[in-house]
């Protein structure tokens, strides 16, 4: 009798783990493993309702956390761009930790848990490299500051005014009034020329006078007219200066500054060359066709209209 009830039980055992055919046993299955939930769920509702009390004031804490935050920014005047930039990651870092909390106070094995992150942190460091990539270049340019909202640079074959930085491009808006969207990679590995930040811009111009005019009166008279026109500032002073006995003319090199925005050195470049030019018409004196002087015989027809 006893041996029966061994074989019974065994064979038990052995039923649990095949598949089972008959529905009324398939139901008794089932209503066993709700009634098991339903146990293990009221066993650990409180410390389930513990954990959603942390959760809510702990996201209630990061919201308070995060505006002291952005309050201390303005005040201190920083970047827009970083102070986004640092809210959002102070948020994602504070409610990661928040929830972690509230699974750890309601029972959830946290271990579990950060190992499944990290994991999945991993394959979405390398599926999002190039995001990566710019986001931490992002970072070091709002860190470096190399250029802030409004300033006007140029970098790569690109040159416009900054409008944003976030974390993956640099906004700039074109002189053409185009929306142009670089990549903080490429603007921080690039090099960057700043046109706006250290105040006026120097402009260069080459205009040439003939060789058979005065020049020192030439010089004197561009030198005249450089200073006379609107825009050029008087500090640092503009020069004049002779740069080269060219084939067909003398070449003076006119120096001089203006505030630095594109439209101003632009619109005060077409000033200087009209004013110059006009000038030089006024002494008498003229801006040369360049010349070329053919070796050997040359013959010239002209042919009856």
């Amino acid at each position: 009798m006893v041996e029966e009830v061994e074989d019974r039980s065994l064979d038990e055992s052995i039923f649990d783990l095949e598949p089972v055919s008959d529905p009324g046993e398939l139901l008794e299955l089932v209503r066993e493993a709700a009634a098991a939930l339903v146990r293990d769920f009221v066993v650990r509702l409180p410390l389930i309702l513990l954990g959603l009390v942390v959760l809510v004031v702990g996201l209630l804490l990061v919201a308070a956390v995060v505006k002291a935050v952005d309050r201390g920014f303005e005040r201190s005047r920083a970047e827009h761009a970083a102070q986004r930039l640092v809210g959002n990651l102070l948020r994602a870092v504070l409610v990661l930790l928040v929830v972690l909390l509230a699974l750890s106070v309601a029972g959830v094995q946290v271990g579990a848990v950060l190992a499944g992150l990290g994991l999945a942190g991993l394959a979405l460091a390398f599926a999002l490299q190039n995001i990566l990539e710019n986001f931490v270049a992002g970072i070091l340019i709002l860190i470096r500051k190399p250029f802030r909202r409004g300033d006007q640079i140029e970098t790569h074959t690109y040159q416009g005014t900054v409008e944003d930085i976030d974390l993956r491009v640099t906004r700039l808006r074109d002189f053409d009034g185009e929306l142009v969207l670089v990549p903080n990679s490429m603007v921080f590995t690039e090099p960057i020329i700043n046109l706006t930040r250290l105040g006026p811009r120097r402009t260069r111009l080459t205009i040439g006078v003939d060789y058979r005019d005065d020049h020192d009166q030439a010089r004197a008279v561009l030198q005249q007219a450089l200073e006379s026109v609107v825009g050029v500032l008087d500090q640092p002073p503009c020069e004049v200066l002779l740069i080269e006995l060219a084939d067909s003319s003398v070449d003076f090199e006119l120096a001089y500054w203006t505030q630095p925005t594109i439209r101003e050195v632009r619109h005060v470049r077409d000033r200087v060359l009209s004013t110059c030019k006009r000038a030089l018409e006024e002494a008498g004196m003229t801006i040369p066709w360049p010349i070329r002087t053919l070796a050997g015989e040359a013959s010239i027809r002209i042919d009856d209209p």
